[in-house]
């Protein structure tokens, strides 16, 4: 999940060249030396979040894809040949089908990618606020919503996603969440063949090198996508712990037998570092001759032959050049829940009427962009009486190069906990509560990563306390509610139009609303009475009795936002009237093409997506691997 908090760091900017310690200049990362020696000093990365996290203060996130139309709009469309295989997007699901499938070295296969390379940077756990506003995000905002985002700049919540190798994986939280064993249950139970929670654990298994001593039987070890956990807790973890024990919750491995209970919080990280899908994945497979990585390429639309209905490749825009490449078995989307459903309307595949207003020619009738599920979250400020010490950049970053310390924190978190509301007897939790540190949070960068309009930052910046205030938040895993995604306009220059649609079933706000009232519980007991910790109100919602239903209504509506977890817009399922592709993960009605990221998800999640992604993306390589023999 991406949660957002930001670590500050300590640091001063980088000033000019007389000064005593001259500003070190950023090298840029080769595709096949990212991950950083031994050999850099902690003056490299001083500078380096230094430099990045000043660009990030400032940077102005782009609002279409304007720097491809040159070449979108060129009136000559060059052949970049054939592969057996052509996948779009190196995100999460991207990289690990090219490494799995690249495995058989007799097939070609070309991975394109609208984004660029991981750097240093990227691979600093606590720095991927920083990372949302650079090149590696989109710059996607939702539509101006009127149920939720209510605080937000022109009611509009952030929805940062991966342009990158690596996709969100390089700029998320790098939270390992799998979900709960009912939620695959669920997704067999509607005819989907093959996806039961017993089908699905070897997938999860396979890619896991696991350091967390955990459930037996639940856990790989050797899988290229290391597990560990961030060293040290927080000094309050222990109450936190504690604190749920006296809640009547157990200690519990979250991704073993039981997910119900409280944990500390597992992390895709390798002694600190993150481990992105392009890190853990890509990087083993790029020697291999059979497989091509083409970066900054957006991919415009995939080409069909409307007799045959069969896929037959993409066309796509680099450097300023329009291409068109050739797959021989088949084409694969994996661009993602927001950038998936836009190729794939843009290509003609999609809800008839839609494509009708876009004037786009219809290939196959498909609810496409429909079932956009995102779980919503709300960030709930507690304060202690607990001082977190003022850690100097240098030192930080020392603990860093030897795998410990706050750098090594995605999002600043510590502790986890699941646990139903009411009378939930599904065996799924219905809420997710993440435990921050001390926020250390710079005010500024807060704003950013909330898109919170003047008004309200101005009261957060009031209320903060950065070294003795935590924000925790509590995550509605089931939502009801449903938004979608549709396209501006026929053209891939214009970003698509993002509808969360959140709160919109009462239910969603009631369900919420008791996670909440746990967290007034949780903060009553001992463990917690010891460091005087109090949940702080807000303001804006003052007219309402404190810790009210329709208090809580208000917080979520206006500071409520999404925990970056969209999936389901191109659902899995038997039925082409409800979804958009088969059990084998193949689109109804046309040959060729598959559809492989968190779109498919059918049904959503009791966690975070980017484990969930990494385990359809290794069961879907087993089963085109299967249809190749």
């Amino acid at each position: 999940m991406l949660i957002k908090t930001t670590f500050a760091i300590s640091g001063k900017p980088v000033e000019s060249q007389d000064t005593a310690k001259k500003a070190i200049p950023i090298p840029l990362i080769e595709p096949r030396n990212r991950v950083a020696s031994a050999s850099l000093t902690t003056d490299y990365y001083e500078q380096l979040i230094s430099q990045e996290s000043a660009k990030a203060l400032t940077y102005k996130l782009p609002k279409t894809n304007e720097e491809f139309r040159t070449g979108f709009e060129s009136n000559e469309t060059n052949d970049y040949g054939e592969y057996d295989m052509v996948i779009v997007g190196a995100g999460t699901a991207g990289c690990i089908l090219a490494t799995r499938l690249s495995e058989l070295d007799k097939i070609s296969i070309l991975l394109i990618e609208a984004g660029g390379e991981e750097t240093d940077f990227t691979q600093i756990p606590a720095m991927w606020p920083y990372h949302q506003f650079s090149d590696f995000n989109w710059g996607y905002y939702s539509t101006p919503q009127k149920q939720c985002c209510l605080g937000m700049n022109n009611s509009q919540c952030m929805v940062a996603r991966g342009k990158v190798i690596g996709g969100g994986s390089a700029i998320n939280g790098a939270l390992y969440v799998r979900g709960n064993c009912k939620d695959y249950d669920n997704w067999a139970a509607l005819g989907n063949r093959g996806w039961s929670c017993k089908d699905v654990l070897p997938y999860f298994k396979k890619s896991e090198n696991s350091q967390i001593k955990g459930d037996k039987g639940y856990h790989g070890i050797g899988g290229f996508w290391n597990i560990e956990y961030s060293l040290p807790p927080f000094p309050l973890f222990d109450n936190f712990i504690n604190g749920s024990l006296e809640t009547n919750l157990t200690i519990v491995d979250y991704n073993g037998k039981s997910q119900i209970g409280v944990s500390r919080v597992q992390f895709d990280i390798k002694r600190g570092r993150k481990q992105s899908s392009g890190t853990a994945f890509l990087n083993n497979a790029r020697k291999r001759s059979n497989l091509k990585v083409v970066t900054k390429a957006l991919v415009t639309r995939i080409t069909i032959d409307r007799r045959s209905k069969r896929a037959t490749g993409v066309e796509f825009v680099t450097r300023n050049k329009k291409f068109r490449v050739r797959a021989i078995k088949e084409v694969i989307v994996s661009a993602g829940a927001i950038n998936t459903p836009q190729i794939l309307m843009l290509s003609g595949i999609g809800p008839r009427k839609h494509l009708r207003d876009m004037k786009i020619p219809l290939v196959a009738d498909l609810p496409v962009g429909e079932n956009l599920i995102e779980h919503p979250v709300v960030n709930l400020m507690v304060r202690t009486n607990y001082t977190a010490p003022n850690i100097s950049t240098e030192e930080s970053v020392r603990q860093y190069l030897n795998g410990f310390g706050p750098l090594t924190k995605g999002s600043n978190v510590d502790g986890v906990s699941f646990f139903h509301t009411g009378n939930d007897s599904t065996g799924q939790p219905s809420i997710q509560l993440d435990m921050t540190g001390a926020l250390a949070t710079d005010a500024t960068m807060f704003q950013k990563t909330q898109n919170y309009n003047t008004t309200i930052a101005e009261k957060y910046s009031q209320v903060i306390q950065p070294r003795t205030d935590m924000i925790w938040y509590a995550t509605l895993l089931h939502e009801k509610s449903r938004g979608r995604i549709q396209l501006q306009s026929n053209s891939p220059i214009d970003f698509p139009s993002i509808d969360l649609n959140m709160f919109d079933e009462p239910e969603d706000v009631d369900v919420l609303s008791e996670g909440v009232e746990y967290v007034v519980r949780l903060l009553e007991t001992e463990a917690f009475r010891k460091i005087n910790a109090t949940l702080l109100s807000a303001s804006l919602c003052g007219n309402f009795e404190k810790n009210s239903k329709q208090y809580f209504e208000c917080l979520f509506r206006n500071l409520g936002t999404t925990g970056y977890h969209p999936c389901g817009t191109a659902a899995m399922g038997p039925d082409r009237r409800k979804f958009v592709v088969d059990h084998k993960l193949r689109v109804h009605g046309v040959g060729k093409l598959r559809v492989v990221d968190a779109s498919i998800f059918p049904l959503g999640i009791s966690g975070n997506l980017n484990a969930p992604t990494t385990m359809v993306a290794e069961k879907a390589a087993d089963i085109i691997k299967s249809e190749l023999k």
